[in-house]
């Protein structure tokens, strides 16, 4: 019996040990374990958004009128500069034509003030008042013979006058004393009459003279010779600096008129402000267009942009000029690269959440992308080369304390580690690991940032 009790004791104590010799298996199977290596890590943060042209506009005309011509269709390669749709100028091209004219008469204008009178316009000057001063003396001369013949005219009055009354005495004694007689029929009567006719003649020349007497014909020749010495003198004295700044001014003047009859013309057409494809036309020969007509798109294909937005957490990590790795569903089989150019100073809040936009240059565009797109972005935030990396899995987070528990033959101990820059599957080790450390393999992983 003894024996027998023995024996199940020996038994059971070997089923024992092999119990936890196939336990201390299976831990060890379970148990996974990594070494601790140098090598170069990158930190990246992974964002999407939509493809955008760096330079994309709908352009229209800047005046109103029909549209005479549309020179490019959907697809087509422009310049910058180069001519893409037409109104209906043939007004404005009239007003050009005519500012240039006005423009070119000021000048010469300004050109002759400037070199002042012609000798033949100062002889012609001079010739004008010599007549003028010819055309005065004549009418003083005839002024001062008119005032002589009114004082003949006026003595032979006045004789006339002293007969006249002489013949009245003699007629009026020989009416008085001589009763007898017929005072009408006698000598005296016919001296009498002979003086009244004498008298009326003599009134009759004086009047006709002093009628012929008008100093205004003297006044007009005098205005005349004043006219024409004002003439001479001021043509003598120019040109004056005020006649230069007048002139001047008309240039400029019509300068302006000018230029803006040309920016008018220049309204009347579109023109490509840069290189780029047109990406779609939507007006028409003939069409009546105004300000808010859209005409043609453009859009520069070689320049897009990947428009995304970053966490209120991750926008600190980001920079302008960064590079990035963009991926593509259109195009799964290659990655673009890009660079970072810009990140709103702003935030957009929705529900609560702060997102900021930022903007990644695509470096290498193919015909393939196009605008509206979308695309995943790994943003390389920093990179390191040649530094001790242990896996992510590996460390433990235990308050602000990190830990790894290394394995050393058939003995293992946790190590407390300090890490710099981690990346998605790996960190850097800055302090508590060396190089050839045999970590152990957590089944739960703790990491921060989205890196690689």
């Amino acid at each position: 019996m003894k024996q027998i009790m023995y024996s199940l004791a020996v038994i059971l104590m070997a089923l024992m040990l092999v119990g936890c010799e196939g336990q201390a298996s299976a831990q060890s199977a379970a148990q996974q374990t990594a070494t601790v290596q140098r090598g170069n890590l990158t930190a990246t943060l992974s964002t999407a958004g939509t493809v955008a042209a760096q330079a994309q506009v709908t352009l229209a005309f800047q005046t109103s009128g029909q549209i005479k011509a549309i020179n490019v269709k959907t697809g087509d390669q422009v310049k910058a500069g180069q001519v893409l749709a037409q109104l209906d100028s043939t007004a404005l091209e009239m007003a050009v034509a005519k500012a240039q004219v006005a423009l070119e008469t000021s000048k010469v204008s300004l050109q002759q003030t400037k070199e002042g009178p012609t000798a033949a316009e100062v002889q012609s000057a001079k010739a004008s008042l010599a007549s003028a001063q010819a055309a005065y003396q004549a009418a003083l001369n005839k002024y001062d013979l008119s005032d002589a013949q009114l004082a003949v005219a006026r003595a032979q009055v006045d004789k006339a006058k002293a007969t006249l009354e002489r013949a009245q005495l003699a007629y009026d004694w020989e009416k008085n004393n001589w009763l007898d007689a017929d005072p009408t029929q006698s000598a005296q009567k016919e001296s009498l009459d002979d003086a009244q006719s004498a008298y009326d003649l003599a009134m009759l020349s004086y009047n006709q003279t002093a009628a012929g007497i008008n100093d205004s014909a003297l006044q007009s020749a005098a205005s005349a010779v004043a006219q024409a010495q004002y003439q001479l003198d001021d043509l003598l004295n120019t040109p004056t600096p005020e006649d230069v700044a007048s002139a001047e001014a008309q240039v400029k003047q019509d300068e302006a008129s000018l230029q803006q009859a040309q920016l008018q013309l220049a309204q009347a057409s579109i023109v490509a402000p840069f290189d780029g494809t047109i990406a779609d036309v939507y007006a028409q020969v003939g069409q009546q267009a105004s300000t808010s007509t859209q005409v043609v798109a453009l859009a520069d294909l070689s320049r897009l942009n990947l428009a995304v937005t970053l966490a209120e957490v991750d926008m600190p990590k980001v920079k302008a000029g960064q590079q990035a790795e963009i991926t593509f569903d259109a195009e799964p089989s290659q990655v673009f690269t890009g660079t970072v150019t810009e990140i709103d100073l702003v935030g957009t809040t929705t529900s609560g959440v702060v997102n900021y936009a930022a903007t990644v240059s695509i470096d290498n565009p193919t015909d393939a992308l196009r605008p509206g797109m979308n695309a995943s972005a790994s943003i390389i935030l920093q990179q390191r080369e040649n530094v001790l990396l242990v896996p992510n899995r590996a460390v433990r987070s235990v308050g602000k304390t990190k830990t790894v528990t290394v394995v050393n033959g058939e003995q293992s101990s946790e190590v407390s580690v300090t890490l710099g820059l981690s990346g998605d599957t790996k960190s850097e080790v800055v302090d508590g690991l060396h190089e050839g450390d045999v970590v152990v393999i957590n089944q739960t992983t703790t990491s921060s940032g989205s890196a690689r």
